[in-house]
């Protein structure tokens, strides 16, 4: 269920989401390879985003989603925990400046909140934040772009499995991508 509402004539608008999901027969993978079912798990969220026309070229976009993940059905020892890799809070936050005649900027932070490796919740991986920055220039059909992504190269873990630290998953260091676009 949710809503939207532009404000400010246009300029700015709001949307909000509540939601509930549910899924049956989840599995995860122990650092042997073997799946583990786990059951059933129910994940209650809302997400809310933000979008707004600041005046002389600056534009924000905004987002932030709460998760309560949880395993319903499961053996004993897991029943009630709360879902491998799934953050109880994460949320970004952009704000780009047109300069004109084709060019602008933009820079933005990426936030996700701690979340568990393994499905008893002893192992909590940190939570994290990066930076990305972008550079563009626009003219009719052609546009160029420059990104940047984990601007500080912040070094973090994107996913575990388990207890094993030898499994984690570190994140994308800092890298560049350019790109050319002509729209016919």
């Amino acid at each position: 269920m949710g809503a939207k509402y532009d404000w400010l004539n246009g300029k700015a608008s709001t949307t909000i989401s509540v939601f509930r999901l549910e899924r049956s027969n989840i599995k995860v993978s122990s650092p042997n390879n073997v799946l583990i079912p786990i059951g059933e798990q129910r994940t209650d969220g809302v997400e809310i985003s933000g979008a707004a026309e600041l005046g002389g070229g600056w534009r924000m976009l905004a987002g932030y989603a709460y998760l309560d993940a949880t395993v319903t059905k499961s053996s004993a020892a897991l029943q009630g925990k709360r879902a491998t890799l799934t953050p109880r809070h994460s949320g970004n936050a952009w704000l780009t400046k047109d300069l004109g005649y084709g060019f602008g900027v933009g820079a933005g932070v990426n936030l996700v909140g701690a979340r568990y490796a393994d499905p008893a919740n002893t192992v909590t991986l940190p939570g994290y934040v990066t930076a990305d920055a972008m550079a563009w220039y626009r003219r009719g059909a052609f546009e160029a772009q420059l990104n940047l992504y984990n601007l500080f190269d912040k070094g973090y873990i994107v996913s575990a499995h388990g207890t094993s630290p030898n499994l984690n998953m570190p994140g994308a260091p800092r890298s560049v991508m350019a790109t050319l676009r002509y729209r016919m």
